[in-house]
């Protein structure tokens, strides 16, 4: 078991509403279920919910950058307002605490491979 928590975002319509009229070339509408089939899972430092809400508090508005990002990398797409009470109307968010490393090779990340990435939630 790792001391890492997962956390795991879903989508609520209002995102897929944003992606769908955000999108400078529409060729087809993205839909809520086809969003939701894989989605981003975060390894967080926290061990509750309690610790999650604090969390969020502090990394919610980076986070959310991160996902729309994932869909639209020109900042002038996104939405004006990328506050946590936003992002929370957003998405839904899961936590899962007990995580269990099975692989045989050491952890790493793929966007590090100079090791020089700053970490963007702060932590190390």
């Amino acid at each position: 078991m790792i001391n890492r928590s997962v956390l795991i975002l879903r989508y609520k319509q209002p995102f897929v509403d944003w992606i769908n009229a955000a999108d400078p070339t529409p060729t087809h509408t993205t839909k809520l279920a086809d969003v939701n089939e894989d989605n981003t899972a975060y390894l967080v430092d926290v061990e509750d919910e309690d610790e999650l809400a604090a969390w969020l508090e502090i990394n919610g508005e980076i986070l959310f950058e991160e996902e729309l990002n994932g869909w639209y990398t020109d900042p002038a797409l996104w939405p004006n307002d990328r506050s946590l009470a936003q992002f929370k109307r957003w998405c839904t968010f899961k936590l899962h605490t007990v995580v269990v490393d099975t692989g045989a090779t050491p952890l790493v990340d793929d966007e590090d491979e100079e090791g020089d990435r700053d970490d963007v939630f702060g932590e190390n």
